[in-house]
C-alpha cells in the first residue's frame, strides 16, 4: 500500500482574490430583465392599510349588524372577536371578509364611500 504524503494547505498557499468573478444582476434595475421604459408599464395593485381596513370593518359591521351578538352569530365568531371588530381592535380573515361579501355585495363596490 502506498501512501501519499499529507500536506497542510495554509491561507498563503490559496490563490489571490481578484474582485468579484461572477456577472452582475440584470434583473436589478427594472426587474426581470427589462429595460426602464417596462419599468414604467408595470401596473401596481392599490394598497390598503391595515388601519384603513380595520376602520372599514368595524364601520361595516356596526351599520349591518344590529348588536355585537348578533355580529358573532352571523359570522360563526366568539363574542370576544365580534367585540373587537366592533372596537377596531382587528380585522377578519379571510374566510369572514368573503361571507360579508355574498351577504351585502353592495358594501364592497369600492365607490370609495366608506
Amino acid at each position: 500500500m502506498s501512501s501519499f504524503p499529507l500536506r497542510k494547505i495554509a491561507p498563503a498557499d490559496l490563490a489571490p482574490r481578484r474582485g468579484q468573478m461572477s456577472h452582475a444582476n440584470g434583473f436589478d434595475r427594472a426587474g426581470r430583465g427589462r429595460g426602464a421604459a417596462a419599468a414604467r408599464r408595470v401596473s401596481v395593485p392599490p394598497v390598503i392599510t391595515r388601519h384603513a381596513a380595520t376602520v372599514f370593518w368595524a364601520d361595516l359591521v356596526s351599520r349591518r349588524c344590529a348588536s355585537r351578538e348578533e355580529c358573532a352569530v352571523v359570522f360563526g365568531v366568539t363574542f370576544q372577536t365580534a367585540c373587537n371588530w366592533f372596537d377596531g381592535f382587528s380585522c377578519p380573515t379571510g374566510d369572514k371578509v368573503m361571507m360579508a361579501m355574498r351577504m351585502w355585495p353592495e358594501e364592497f363596490t369600492g365607490d370609495g364611500d366608506v
